[in-house]
């Protein structure tokens, strides 16, 4: 049986308000995001970056995951698309001091389709991403990811989970998500189902905690037509 819309809560804020709310965070979201950092990490050794790749990345935020993805491939280009133009200042700047501004290419787009070609990149990474999303927007981007993809390319989903039991935190984080979406815009959502659904093929997962909160990581490939 196929996901459902209410087997998980809805997003309820248009992007724009997600750029303005990330471009007001942008300055501080390393510290308040601190937490994350060990989860994307993990998330880039599952995908496994490889010499000469071209590797997307949708939700690049202050660019963390960007120095870890393009120190790993050499000849390689990484490319990354945010909604936030408050986010992209701050990869640019961190890039840029880091000397690796130029192997890189970053797009502030805010809607769907993806704006790259079909069948460019090798693989595809995406950290607490996927969940700022809502319900209907998700099979759309990922719909899109498998465009964007090679034949058989490779996707990393670092999220959010409501795969597993949510536990008394992740229940309180989601009540609080749906009184207060604005300030809770990203929720639990079941990855392992949404990415079978929309024609991924999944490798392999693995769950962790965040402050009680479920997260999975996964790596996945695309489906040969």
């Amino acid at each position: 049986m196929g996901t459902r819309p209410e087997d998980f809560s809805r997003v309820n804020r248009p992007l724009a308000k997600a750029a303005d709310l990330y471009t007001r965070l942008a300055p501080w979201y390393d510290l308040l995001a601190a937490s994350e950092k060990k989860f994307i990490r993990r998330g880039v050794e599952l995908l496994d970056p490889q010499s000469g790749e071209r590797i997307l990345e949708i939700g690049f935020g202050t660019g963390y995951a960007q120095e870890h993805l393009i120190s790993t491939i050499n000849t390689g280009f990484s490319a990354a698309v945010d909604l936030s133009p408050g986010m992209a200042y701050q990869a640019q700047r961190k890039l840029r001091l880091a000397g690796l501004l130029d192997r890189c290419g970053l797009t502030i787009s805010d809607s769907l389709p993806l704006p790259f070609p079909t069948n460019t990149f090798d693989s595809l990474f995406s950290s607490f991403t996927l969940e700022l999303f809502d319900t209907p927007q998700i099979p759309i981007l990922l719909g899109e990811c498998r465009r964007v993809l090679k034949p058989e390319g490779r996707l990393v989903v670092v999220s959010l989970s409501k795969d597993q039991q949510l536990g008394g935190v992740g229940r309180l984080y989601e009540h609080f998500h749906n009184r207060f979406p604005t300030l809770a815009d990203c929720r639990p959502i079941p990855v392992l189902r949404l990415l079978a659904e929309n024609d991924f093929i999944v490798i392999k997962h693995e769950y962790r905690k965040m402050w009680g909160l479920p997260v999975i990581m996964l790596s996945a490939k695309t489906q040969l037509d």
